[in-house]
């Protein structure tokens, strides 16, 4: 118990990590870790220990620290625009340089080697470069490249001036897309570098060897990015200091951290990068783990809960009050939740995932139900409005056959027999009317209100909650750890419920959320269809038009969606209201279109959702606000417009809205000009239906900082560790 008080007491006077671990600089990095080594009774590194002091008097400790806490822009490589660049990616230092790691590699082959349709990378020299003419006003750079196997032709389109770049007889790096013109093969537009002589870089693009595509951003080529990082590499990797004790290394077969960055960038090959990414992953989620440390700790240290113990009959008569019979994972996750409930040894501390359209809303209302029939209030808080609006429109829905006669537009309240009470069910946000706010503010401190839904706003302190027994957080990953401690400061050791819809490997969820018990909804409500996803350009807008239509004559129904309620100046996408006009007035005059967005007022949004249901409009234009909740069976089409603007997880989400019923469905995604990030993951969606599938690729293409929202959470910003890395994670965790 003493090393436990101790751990969780150093832990949290050192807040974990007050900032992410990859934007901390390499020295912060150091301390930080020595620390938490000592915490779990390690014996970090002697050079660690303590800094090296100077012989020389006069002179700095730190100066040879300085080069990773040096800004990016001290590098000869860098310019004025690619630094502004470098911050906008997270690299403010050299130190973040050297583990701003590529998304991807290409193979460097031969010419004879490369493939249509394939981003590849050749060695090759010049032979000749010349000014064409490609098209009435469209002028360009056109070369010819070879090496020992053939030549291949190589064009740039709108850059002439890099003939004066080019000369012939120099060998030089190219990065791109091979295609075919007139039966040859010809890359379009490639990144290029020229390799000279005795250089780093002539050893490091050697046949076989793997060369880095970097994620970028406006203001920054690839080509420029790999210099910047070379760079970095060689004066920032020598003084890289190793955090781990040799004999854990020893112990794992992991590679020194030093060699590990250097494969990690440049590969010698396939398994050189697979065992540098093994280290670097294992990095990562050691400090991950110490996480788990921290919240296992504190579990282990908590007070006993509240027992909630409904009136027997109330749970029956709320699922027979169901439109549906619930599904067998329903039934045992739905058990779990109440044995947990019932017991007070402990507060429940729970993780429900399950993919689009499991039914965990259904469990949660469950809980919420008993915790209000046996006396107390309950809370369930969603990362935005929309969310939390769309819960509460999808309680009202689930609850039509229990409710009372309306009582106001924020407020409901229903009857569960054999309960004596109504129980008063309350949505609050941020943008809630003042007057309206104060009431629910009023009657969640009197103890009145039974269930309130919410964002943010349920755990502001001008909100008090004194009889709270149950707080559910949902789509926790956009969530903080502070914000979900704080909504558990309410009341007496509340009961958590968490909640998430992106579909995470059993082996990762108990790492990430170790102070939770999981449940696993892995199965979907009968009937569920396999949605057909296609992803097409805008000049076959018109096509799907004519599909839509098709289907909208034999009875169904369609769901057209915007990423944005008004026109933007700033980004090229398409707007909810102005489409919704088009449509209507251009497209299907003749049919039914309904409107829905963000900024309606509730009252609104549930009567245009109540008349979709009924089948009284045909087709349903909308923003995000349909990512979760509606369940419309009769709706067969989803279309997607600006699709390269969402993400793969609410891209699945929306998708998840048809394919309710027994008709076959479709998810159309039409994109006007995605960047190469944003056709992977429209390519994806095309490909594979399966949540857990897309939460890896997910993962790959977003990076897992993002992905489990570890900016807001204080987690490390992980880079190389992945869904699937189980066997790594169990090497940690010893």
């Amino acid at each position: 118990m003493n090393r436990k008080k101790a751990s969780a007491e150093i832990l949290h006077t050192s807040n974990l990590l007050p900032t992410s671990y990859d934007s901390m600089p390499p020295a912060e990095r150091s301390e930080w870790v020595v620390a938490a080594l000592s915490v779990l009774g390690e014996r970090p590194p002697a050079s660690n220990t303590h800094r090296r002091k100077s012989t020389k008097p006069g002179v700095k400790t730190e100066k040879k620290l300085n080069i990773l806490d040096t800004e990016a822009s001290s590098l000869a490589t860098v310019r004025p625009k690619a630094s502004t660049a470098l911050r906008k990616l997270g690299a403010r230092t050299v130190g973040h340089l050297i583990y701003l790691f590529p998304r991807r590699h290409n193979e460097v082959v031969k010419i004879s080697a490369l493939s249509p349709g394939e981003d590849q990378t050749i060695v090759a020299s010049l032979w000749e470069a010349r000014p064409t003419q490609l098209g009435r006003s469209l002028k360009g750079t056109e070369a010819v490249f070879g090496d020992e196997t053939g030549n291949i032709r190589i064009v740039w389109f709108n850059q002439p001036y890099l003939v004066r770049y080019f000369k012939p007889g120099r060998r030089y790096v190219l990065s791109g897309r091979i295609s075919i013109f007139r039966g040859h093969r010809t890359m379009d537009s490639p990144s290029y570098e020229e390799l000279t002589e005795g250089t780093a870089l002539e050893k490091l693009v050697e046949h076989g060897h793997l060369f880095p595509i970097y994620p970028l951003t406006e203001g920054i080529t690839q080509q420029t990015m790999r210099k910047i990082v070379r760079e970095a590499l060689s004066k920032a990797v020598p003084h890289a200091k190793e955090l781990m004790p040799s004999e854990i290394l020893q112990r794992n077969r992991l590679i020194a951290l030093k060699k590990a960055l250097w494969q990690a960038h440049y590969p010698d090959n396939i398994d050189a990068y697979e065992t540098a990414r093994r280290r670097l992953a294992f990095d990562e989620l050691f400090v991950l783990l110490l996480r788990v440390l921290y919240f296992r700790t504190k579990s282990d240290l908590a007070e006993s809960s509240i027992s909630l113990f409904p009136p027997e009959g109330v749970l029956e008569t709320f699922i027979s009050s169901l439109p549906f019979e619930l599904t067998n994972a329903q039934k045992r996750v739905l058990e779990e939740v109440t044995q947990d409930l019932i017991s007070s040894k402990k507060p429940m501390s729970r993780l429900i995932q399950g993919d689009v359209g499991s039914g965990k809303t259904v469990i949660a209302l469950a809980a919420l139900v008993t915790a209000a029939t046996s006396g107390f209030q309950s809370a369930i808080m969603a990362p935005t409005e929309i969310l939390a609006e769309q819960h509460f429109l999808t309680v009202t829905s689930l609850l039509q056959g229990l409710a009372e006669p309306g009582i106001k537009q924020h407020l409901i309240s229903i009857r569960l027999h054999p309960y004596p009470k109504p129980i008063l069910i309350g949505l609050l946000l941020g943008n809630t009317p003042a007057k309206a706010k104060r009431e629910l503010q009023a009657m969640l401190s009197e103890g009145t209100l039974d269930i309130v839904i919410g964002t943010h706003a349920v755990i502001q302190e001008n909100v008090s909650i004194p009889n709270l027994s149950l707080a559910i957080v949902d789509e926790q990953h956009r969530f903080g750890v502070k914000q979900r401690a704080a909504l558990r400061e309410h009341g007496k050791q509340p009961h958590m419920l968490v909640m998430s819809a992106t579909p995470i490997p059993r082996t990762l969820t108990l790492t990430l959320y170790g102070d939770l018990d999981l449940s696993t909804l892995d199965e979907l409500p009968p009937g569920r269809q396999v949605i057909r996803t296609k992803v097409v350009g805008p000049e076959r807008r018109s096509s799907v038009y004519d599909f839509v239509r098709r289907e909208i004559a034999s009875g169904k129904q369609a769901f057209f969606i915007y990423p944005l309620i008004d026109e933007s100046d700033s980004i090229n996408a398409r707007a909810t209201i102005k489409e919704h006009y088009r449509l209507s007035t251009d497209i299907f005059p003749d049919l039914q279109i309904g409107l829905l967005h963000g900024r309606m007022p509730t009252s609104e949004k549930k009567d245009v959702m109540d008349r979709f249901r009924s089948g009284e409009l045909n087709i349903l234009v909308s923003t995000a606000v349909v990512e979760v909740g509606i369940d419309v069976s009769n709706a067969t089409v989803m279309l997607i417009e600006s699709a390269d603007r969402f993400g793969l997880a609410q891209l699945h989400q929306f998708r998840g809205r048809v394919g309710r019923g027994s008709q076959t469905s479709y998810c159309i995604l039409i994109a006007e000009s995605p960047s190469e990030d944003a056709k992977e993951r429209l390519l994806a969606m095309e490909k594979i239906a399966d949540g857990f599938e897309l939460a890896e690729v997910d993962l790959q293409l977003r990076g897992p900082g993002d992905y489990f929202g570890t900016r807001q959470s204080g987690l490390p910003n992980l880079r190389m560790a992945r869904l699937a890395d189980t066997n790594l994670l169990s090497l940690a965790r010893e």
